[in-house]
């Protein structure tokens, strides 16, 4: 099978030849290794020559405006958003947040969002498409989800206490936010995605951000359109949230209507066997392998032992790509990212034996 075969396959729950497998962001270390450079920015060029390289079945491209994500010389700088941003060592590809342009509803009345219409947005996708002609990925178009960024417009601890403060503040820049990222996916569709992921952090590693009710008040409902939306021209949609997001999963599943959901984050208390037995036959799985010890600190032994309990927890019956429990970072050995591809192939051709 081919690489967008496979997945394509794992989407409709059905057995492929062997488990997929992707990496949400990869490391610079990674990038040195694998294309021999390290890019400025996190760019389609890049993440393209890794995956073909490597052999990953999927690539992620984040659609243009991602904040941050394109390369700033400066060490600290406002983005088009007007989000402030501090360059830091241990940030990439993302710098880090530190002011924001939204502290009143006066600010929010006189905001002016960013175009979602320019031109060069699209460059990335287009970049990719092109790319792939001969290597036949499954391109996932990458936009902002409606709670991490509204939030990036007003601060985090404002925005939780604006649910209450000033409610309807805060539901018309989810509103604002989302309807910028549909107009990306639509765009990212337009040119050649295959599928839609929206990246929208839920969860610290011991409980949700926000309150169950809280989320089906203010979030849930922007999810649903932006997923029904993306539905309509042909495109099932992944949710990537970190956290533990637990409570927060049968709304997603049932009423947002996701179609994926990555990265069931392992240090979260994210069990990928309850989620397989809970939704498996619902929504396509992806990840599950931590990123914050056993891919750091494990040996490729052990690598390779939590590899085989994903795909046995996971795999059979189609539904699951193999993945890190969010992204390669600095902090992961190069010999452990391999790790995890190798014993993937290894262990993870159908009919599962494991």
């Amino acid at each position: 099978m081919r690489s967008d075969e496979r997945v394509k396959c794992t989407f409709s729950h059905r057995e492929p030849d062997t488990v997929p497998i992707l990496e949400f962001v990869y490391s610079r270390k990674f990038f040195k290794e694998v294309v021999g450079s390290v890019p400025e920015a996190y760019t389609a060029d890049y993440i393209m020559k890794c995956a073909q390289k490597v052999g990953y079945d999927a690539v992620v491209i984040p659609f243009g405006g991602y904040s941050s994500f394109e390369y700033n010389k400066a060490d600290r700088y406002r983005d088009e958003w007007g989000t402030t941003y501090q360059k830091e060592e241990n940030a990439w590809p993302s710098d880090a947040p530190v002011d924001f342009p939204v502290k009143t509803p006066e600010d929010w009345k006189n905001y002016t969002m960013p175009d979602p219409a320019v031109l060069s947005r699209t460059d990335g996708i287009k970049t990719a498409v092109r790319m792939n002609r001969d290597s036949h990925k499954f391109i996932i178009g990458n936009v902002r989800g409606p709670f991490s960024g509204s939030w990036l417009l007003t601060g985090f601890t404002e925005m939780c206490i604006g649910m209450y403060t000033e409610p309807e503040m805060i539901r018309d820049i989810l509103k604002k936010v989302t309807d910028f990222s549909i107009a990306g996916g639509l765009r990212m569709l337009e040119e050649g995605a295959d599928a839609l992921l929206f990246a929208d952090d839920y969860g610290s590693n011991t409980a949700p951000f926000i309150s169950p009710e809280l989320f089906a008040e203010f979030v849930l409902p922007e999810v649903r359109r932006m997923v029904e939306t993306f539905r309509k021209h042909g495109a099932q949609t992944i949710m990537h949230s970190d956290g533990r997001i637990a409570d927060f999963l049968p709304k997603l599943v049932e009423e947002g209507g996701i179609a994926g959901y990555h990265p069931m984050e392992r240090a979260a208390g994210m069990d990928i066997f309850e989620i397989k037995k809970e939704y498996g036959d619902k929504i396509m799985l992806i990840g599950n392998v931590n990123n914050k010890t056993t891919l750091v600190t494990g040996s490729t032994q052990d690598v390779e032992e939590e590899v085989r309990e994903c795909i046995r927890a996971a795999a059979k019956g189609g539904g699951y790509i193999l993945a890190s429990d969010h992204s390669v970072h600095d902090d992961v050995p190069n010999e452990n990212v391999f790790a995890l591809y190798e014993a993937g192939r290894k262990y993870g051709k159908y009919p599962i034996g494991i």
